[in-house]
């Protein structure tokens, strides 16, 4: 693996957590509504979710165990779809454009690499 690669894929990574941790401290400032079909519970739920998950990410991409990550991404790129969605109108307090774009950065580092697994036969 390249060093641009691995550092496009890191500083990503870094950012998404760093935007997610401040995502869920202010996600508790939020009135008690619904978010387009979201209500705040949910939001909170969903926040903590993907920040959980992405937090393991980092290991595993450390140890070149990129099908553990392949196999929540669409997972983990649905909810922060939707949570981008529901909280569009709070883009000044939560980043989700840009979390969203960097997931999808991140999408696209993995599928080069299971390309190139493919190609090796591994």
């Amino acid at each position: 693996m390249d060093e641009g690669v691995n550092n496009s894929f890191l500083s990503n990574l870094k950012y998404i957590l760093d935007n997610l941790e401040k995502d869920k401290k202010e996600v508790n400032n939020l009135e008690d509504k619904k978010y387009l079909e979201l209500s705040k519970t949910e939001v909170i739920t969903y926040i903590n979710c993907v920040y959980e998950e992405i937090k393991l990410w980092e290991d595993y991409y450390k140890r070149k165990k990129y099908e553990n990550i392949i196999i929540k991404y669409k997972k983990v790129e649905s909810i922060i779809s939707e949570l981008e969605l529901c909280l569009a109108d709070y883009e000044d307090k939560f980043n989700m454009n840009g979390i969203s774009y960097s997931i999808f950065q991140i999408g696209e580092i993995l599928s080069n690499i299971k390309k190139r697994s493919d190609i090796n036969g591994k």
